[in-house]
């Protein structure tokens, strides 16, 4: 194994893309300038990606399509994850020394300060912004003795020894001393500067020690992805496939992109059938996932639309949503291409289409609520206007009453004063007369009674029985609960 004690590594040398890339005091005119030189060289990775990973189809699908964003860049090592390379890993510091995180840490840091100490850190960030970078090393150092607690002024100095100086004795010495003032202060900066510390191990041939920096970073702060990337190659330099792939697997969960990276670093060379394994085991994973849910989600649709479908003509039950049919259509063809990339968007979007068909289930239930409240409004109005008509009749009836009693009584002494004039004075006559008082009353009376109760009959069979458009109706909303409930046990199954 060569050593790089007096020289920089070929992995700490800018690559083709990142040539004219340099430390510059215009951060967002470097943001841009690095973003459009890590797109490209991402898309060159993707063009010569293995057909396991990325498909044609996809690749045609990727180029020019494939960015990332500003804000990812603007976030340092964290956010960069397989993008991240030595040979800017000055300009991605400086990118981290303008985040509000490390601004925040610095600015307790000097607060204690005076004037003169904070203008000399002043003066050393704008000389190594410029590329002076032996006034720099003049100026932070300077400010080292007016503060040695600032982690930032020691990381500095470490990057101007190895990659300026060329010195990474001296580089390691202040790495150290980074890495013991961070430690109090930001598990992200002790963790980010153990990676640098890791790499001068390799330089030096110090594998076991470069191992377990990283995992020390991993443990400190398991959020950079870089950190198991990194750890994953120096256990592939150690022959420890194991551990190496399994670290690599963490890093390519958190980014795709490390599979082009791996698949390009020759690092890996020693095990690359095990990181084609990996790449195989990662394919069927994701494969295995999208066609389970294809199936299911398929499925479930299918048995909604169908619901839907015998509601829709009869009772105006609104049609599913279109785009669901469109992204199923779009993940049949990932699905088709059989490649880990493919697969991933495939269960992106399987999963969005979830999200899309559960919306529908909960739709169409809404709908069919709606169309049961309808009917059951309808079924109301009509028993309210059905229960008024009886009210209404029975009063008729009542009615009767006040007309037949005073008819009767009217018709009965008429009777009696006729059946007087006839017999008048005799005792006959007065027997007919007293007879025709009361018998011609009970006849209106009792004709008027039979004639009350079998009106009274008519009109409580009437109100027994609903009218036929009451039965019509609970035979719809009948129809609508068992679909509901369909609806509901197809939202269940999963």
């Amino acid at each position: 194994m060569k050593l790089y004690i007096n020289e920089l590594a070929p992995w700490e040398r800018k690559n083709e893309y990142f040539h004219h890339i340099q430390l510059g005091k215009d951060v967002e005119s470097q943001t841009t300038i690095l973003h459009d030189a890590i797109n490209n060289q991402t898309q060159a990775q993707l063009a010569s990606a293995s057909a396991i990973i990325a498909s044609k189809e996809r690749i045609a699908d990727d180029i020019g399509e494939l960015s990332l964003g500003i804000d990812r860049i603007e976030q340092g090592i964290e956010s960069l994850k397989a993008s991240f390379e030595w040979g800017i890993s000055e300009v991605v510091w400086q990118l981290e020394q303008n985040r509000k995180v490390l601004k925040s840490i610095l600015e307790v840091l000097m607060t204690p300060l005076d004037t003169q100490a904070r203008e000399r850190r002043k003066r050393a960030e704008n000389a190594y912004s410029n590329g002076w970078i032996d006034d720099a090393e003049e100026e932070f150092l300077e400010s080292e003795k007016l503060n040695r607690y600032d982690f930032a002024i020691h990381l500095s100095l470490g990057m101007i020894y190895l990659f300026h100086k060329i010195d990474k004795n001296k580089a390691l010495e202040y790495l150290e001393k980074a890495i013991k003032y961070a430690r109090p202060e930001s598990d992200y900066y002790t963790s980010y500067t153990l990676l640098y510390k890791a790499l001068i191990m390799r330089d030096f041939g110090k594998l076991e020690e470069a191992e377990k920096c990283t995992n020390e970073a991993i443990k400190i702060s398991p959020n950079i992805s870089e950190a198991f990337y990194q750890n994953a190659q120096y256990n592939a330099l150690l022959n420890r496939p194991e551990k190496a792939i399994k670290m690599l697997e963490i890093a390519i969960t958190n980014d795709v992109n490390y599979c082009e990276k791996c698949h390009n670093d020759p690092t890996f060379d020693n095990i690359r059938s095990n990181v084609f394994g990996l790449f195989k085991q990662l394919r069927k994973r994701e494969g295995d996932e999208a066609q389970s849910k294809y199936s299911k989600i398929t499925q479930r649709y299918k048995k909604l639309n169908n619901t839907v479908d015998s509601l829709r003509k009869e009772f105006d039950i609104k049609p599913l949503n279109k785009e669901v049919l469109s992204l199923f259509h779009r993940t049949k063809k990932l699905i088709d291409r059989n490649s880990y990339r493919d697969y991933l968007e495939a269960n992106s979007l399987l999963d969005e289409a979830k999200d899309k068909v559960q919306k529908l289930h909960n739709d169409t239930l809404k709908n069919i609520d709606y169309k049961i409240s309808s009917l059951e409004s309808k079924i109301s109005r009509i028993k309210s206007s059905h229960n008024d008509h009886y009210r209404e009749s029975e009063g008729t009836l009542v009615k009767i009453w006040f007309i037949a009693i005073p008819l009767g009584i009217i018709l009965g002494l008429r009777g009696c004063f006729s059946e007087l004039e006839k017999d008048y004075g005799t005792g006959s006559g007065i027997l007919a007369g007293i007879g025709a008082l009361f018998s011609i009353p009970f006849k209106i009376l009792l004709f008027t009674l039979i004639l009350y109760l079998v009106f009274k009959f008519i009109l409580k069979t009437n109100k027994k029985n609903q009218p036929e458009e009451i039965n019509s109706l609970k035979e719809e909303i009948m129809i609508l609960r068992e679909k509901s409930d369909l609806v509901k046990f197809y939202r269940k199954t999963d």
